[in-house]
């Protein structure tokens, strides 16, 4: 909402109508939202080619700069393990974690604000002798349902080349669907499917 402020002392009126908009102040301004749940006890559970998983928000720390740091752990049979760590803040959202191994270069999994057609590149090694080349394009915002509910998420499309040395090994696209305040709610593949069941928010 765009407030303005027009100050008539003295002015004709033939230039009310030319007074300039005063700056927004900035606590009035419309805040990105987070898209990922920076509640701790949260819980996800997807369906992942059909089977059921579990994740539990164990862990948030506030960042020194805006946003959080957010620890994810697998309940499977009442144990958790680590599945990732996130950074989450008004600017998207930092993979630096990964099942307990920290990311040697953190993979930006969303970038926000952004216009449609927003593309970002990384490259990531994995052990062995392979490493990943990636883009990750947001194609914009759309309404989503899966059996968790209905979503107004933000679509990413995600193209990886695995390669070894210059030679390329593998190739895979990926898209995926993040939600405000949820997290990722589906993402799509070639013969992968994972959609959001539930979501519970935690409370604190």
């Amino acid at each position: 909402m765009m407030i303005r402020l027009i100050v008539v002392l003295f002015t004709p009126v033939a230039l009310i109508g030319l007074a300039p908009a005063a700056p927004v102040p900035k606590h009035l301004m419309p805040k990105e939202p987070l898209y990922y749940s920076v509640q701790k006890g949260t819980r996800w559970v997807y369906t992942d080619n059909g089977t059921d998983c579990e994740y539990e928000a164990t862990d948030v720390k506030p960042l020194a700069r805006d946003g959080w740091t957010v620890t994810v752990e697998c309940v499977r049979n009442g144990a958790k393990s680590p599945d990732q760590k996130l950074e989450v803040s008004p600017r998207g959202l930092v993979l630096i974690e990964s099942r307990g191994i920290s990311a040697e270069n953190p993979l930006c999994l969303l970038q926000r604000p952004t216009e449609p057609n927003a593309e970002w590149s990384y490259r990531r090694y994995n052990p062995g002798t392979t490493y990943d080349r990636g883009t990750m394009t947001v194609t914009g915002t759309e309404d989503v349902k899966v059996p968790a509910g209905a979503f107004r998420a933000v679509r990413v499309v995600h193209e990886v080349t695995v390669m070894r040395g210059d030679k390329p090994v593998h190739q895979l696209r990926v898209t995926s669907w993040y939600a405000p305040d949820v997290g990722l709610v589906k993402a799509t593949g070639e013969g992968y499917k994972l959609e959001l069941k539930s979501f519970t928010p935690g409370k604190g």
